[in-house]
């Protein structure tokens, strides 16, 4: 038993010599820094709007449906099922501190660079996205990004074929959490290909990297697609038919995927560098000045290089954006920033190119990357915390609202509470239910997902009255039947909120009329 435990101590002394903890703690502090400052409010508050109103964790079905089964064991056994913003906030924050050493472990980036591409992936508007309207499945996602770091750590650092083995666990639970981070493991690999090319990698080594990297994403891919099956067969579910859902993906052939790869590029810089709610003016300069950085790092560093190194980087850099954006291509368009969190790795690219630039160059060129990084996270952080306001300005007006309205319904004739059905007829994001205000617009209209009524479908309505106001009310969520009560012509002839007798008992039930 003692040699077992002596061998068991040496693993772990030899485990934790190999772990960075300089690197580690910069990491870390920068993860702590930026996660607070830039989402800090949404830790603090509680303000539940259209999804998020799943307060307590009560759609696994969904999960089920949409391939994200992994989910339906993270949250009662890790996180909890209820949606707490601190404890959100303490484990998303060390799954980007964990995945941002990574990160910089297998780029071999200097801390100071590691600690700027660290708030960049903790500050971006696709956590911002996930925190304003998807607050309790935050963590989720960030964990789904620090597997998708760890299966290319595996693939790395692990002897093969064991590498490779290890890894496709790795991107079966990244994809069974939320598929679309599997584009941080793409856009990993082509990062190391960059780095790799850079050091004169003789060209069947290289090719050998790429090949064994992209057996192991299949591998997760193929193990993926076996436990969905397994799943649904447990359950009795069939996977969703939506837009950009695993039903669909599997209707896309070849032809269709080929001619759909200029837009994913097109949408890689549209997208960092277009206006939008959460890009303005400033972002879009320092993006394109980044992307600038990135092209003269790429001159100086391939500059007197032998043929095959130009060849190498460039093949590398050119697939970048493919990786980083695949998602765009396999949704067929059908995407928005929460799911396109891996683009911002690409500004690993100038750190990776600068961090062993000419030594008369390197100071210079480090000193502009660190001011246009810091800049961009504080610009993050600005945005962050304007969506945040506006969404709990969003959810008091809801609560208001509903408040006053539930107070005119208990008035009405035979009216019993949990016994008579409660209608609200109409669409809540265009009534007077929805905030409006032009100060906030921009959030309103942008691509953060926003919504401007904290309740927008019948599931929401569900949970609110459930979680949210702890309510007995007898309400009908079943977008069906708010349909059929919503096209009645007794309903069409009230007058829709808030003015008039816009609330009425018919045929024993109590409606609303909200639009």
């Amino acid at each position: 038993m003692q040699p077992m435990l002596d061998s068991l101590e040496q693993r772990v002394y030899a485990c934790r010599k190999r772990v960075d903890l300089p690197l580690l703690g910069t990491v870390s502090l920068a993860a702590l820094v930026c996660m607070l400052l830039a989402h800090g409010f949404a830790f603090t508050n509680l303000f539940p709007n259209h999804d998020s109103t799943v307060l307590v964790f009560d759609a696994q079905w969904t999960m089920y449906v949409l391939g994200r089964w992994a989910q339906n064991l993270y949250f009662p056994l890790v996180r909890g099922k209820v949606a707490a913003p601190w404890l959100i906030g303490a484990f998303s924050t060390v799954y980007v501190a964990l995945a941002g050493y990574f990160i910089a472990y297998l780029l071999q980036l200097r801390r100071g660079a590691a600690a700027l591409l660290t708030g960049l992936l903790g500050a971006c508007a696709s956590v911002t996205a996930m925190l304003a309207t998807y607050t309790y499945e935050t963590d989720a996602y960030l964990l789904a990004m620090l597997l998708a770091c760890v299966g290319v750590l595996c693939v790395e650092k692990a002897p093969a074929p064991w590498g490779a083995v290890m890894a496709a666990f790795c991107f079966c639970g990244c994809l069974a959490l939320y598929q679309s981070y599997i584009q941080f493991a793409l856009g990993l690999f082509l990062l190391l290909l960059v780095r790799r090319a850079l050091q004169d990698t003789p060209w069947r080594a290289w090719l050998l990297h790429g090949v064994y990297g992209v057996v192991s994403l299949l591998l997760g891919g193929l193990l993926y697609l076996i436990s969905v099956k397994v799943s649904l067969a447990l359950t009795g579910y069939q996977l969703a038919d939506t837009g950009n859902g695993l039903a669909q993906l599997t209707r896309l052939g070849p032809a269709a995927l080929l001619a759909g790869i200029p837009a994913v590029y097109k949408n890689f810089f549209t997208t960092l560098l277009g206006y939008s709610g959460w890009n303005d003016r400033g972002m879009r300069v320092a993006a394109a000045l980044l992307l600038l950085g990135s092209l003269i790092g790429l001159v100086l560093r391939l500059r007197g290089r032998s043929l095959r190194t130009v060849v190498q980087t460039l093949l590398a850099v050119a697939l970048l954006p493919l990786g980083l954006n695949l998602i765009y291509l396999l949704a067929s368009g059908n995407v928005y920033i929460l799911m396109q969190h891996a683009l911002f790795l690409v500004y690993a690219l100038p750190l990776l190119l600068w961090s062993e630039a000419k030594q008369e160059l390197r100071p210079l060129g480090r000193w502009m990357l660190a001011l246009l990084c810091g800049f961009m996270i504080l610009r993050m952080a600005i945005c962050a915390n304007g969506a945040y306001v506006y969404t709990k300005l969003v959810y008091d007006q809801t609560a208001r609202q509903i408040t006053a309205v539930m107070a005119k319904v208990q008035e009405l004739p035979g009216y019993e509470e949990g016994v008579t059905p409660v209608v609200f007829a109409g669409e809540f994001t265009d009534s007077q239910f929805a905030y409006h205000d032009p100060a906030f617009s921009w959030y309103e209209e942008g691509d953060l997902h926003q919504v401007n009524s904290a309740l927008t479908y019948d599931g929401t309505i569900k949970w609110w009255f459930q979680h949210v106001m702890g309510s007995s009310a007898n309400v009908v969520a079943d977008q069906a039947q708010l349909d059929a009560w919503a096209e009645d012509p007794r309903v069409q002839a009230m007058p829709s909120y808030p003015n008039g007798d816009y609330c009425a008992m018919i045929d024993g039930t109590a409606v609303v009329r909200i639009s």
